[in-house]
């Protein structure tokens, strides 16, 4: 038996804690399907919401298999500091499977949310992701916008709901997009400040985070890369 911690940030979101349930409960069904009674899985968040990492960790012995899966879309401190850290404090040997994006499955998803906004394709956009503190969090946010340009042919700069350069909202200004790609997991504060923007609907239409309540199709994508993500750190 192999203990995957399916690891969040936590919201207090009711609809984000559902859109979070949702991929959980998608990755079970994914791994219980491929590979029956070899993984269980645990729930567990870095901030805001119980049961905390740091205190899943412990329900382990020194003689169990465990990998902490993150349902984050790209590495920054929750991935290096807050997961090692926890990783570092539990019994058993923990391995920490890299965060989903930048992803071509995910970037497929961001243009299905864009398409039901109105997007055909062409029309001027960005995208806009939470932000991090890291340097190489901030990169892979600048991947991910590259492998949306890539599939939509069409030119995607990137900005960051938190105040972080290159801001949202500066990016907006600049560019004048009739539609932004939300690069966020489900819905929640920042996907909030994204219809708070200036010209939000009027301007331009502000996409769907990637998942959503009751979106099971969308969360089965986010749950299979997360299933890619653990096979990889197996697999290392």
């Amino acid at each position: 038996m192999i203990h995957v911690i399916a690891t969040s940030h936590g919201t207090d979101n009711v609809q984000g804690r559902e859109s979070i349930d949702l991929i959980r409960g998608q990755l079970a069904e994914a791994l219980e399907s491929e590979f029956p009674g070899r993984y269980q899985i645990h729930e567990a968040y870095v901030d805001v919401q119980a049961p905390a990492l740091d205190d899943v960790v412990t329900e382990f012995s020194s003689n169990d298999e465990v990998i902490i899966v993150p349902l984050l879309l790209s590495t920054g401190f929750h991935t290096q500091v807050d997961m090692q850290k926890a990783a570092d404090a539990c019994p058993a040997t923990v391995r920490i499977a890299a965060a989903l994006g930048p992803s071509a499955a995910l970037a497929k998803l961001q243009r299905t949310r864009l398409e039901e906004v109105g997007y055909l394709g062409g029309e001027p956009l960005v995208m806009a992701a939470a932000g991090s503190s890291r340097p190489d969090g901030r990169e892979a946010v600048a991947l991910q916008s590259e492998v949306l340009s890539t599939l939509l042919s069409n030119f995607t700069p990137h900005g960051f709901v938190a105040k972080i350069d290159p801001k949202i909202g500066d990016v907006v200004a600049e560019h004048a997009p009739e539609f932004i790609s939300s690069y966020l997991m489900a819905p929640g504060f920042f996907q909030n400040l994204l219809h708070k923007l200036d010209g939000a609907s009027e301007d331009f239409s502000v996409a769907e985070p990637l998942v959503v309540p009751g979106d099971t199709d969308a969360a089965a994508i986010v749950a299979g890369v997360a299933a890619q993500r653990l096979q990889e750190a197996l697999a290392s």
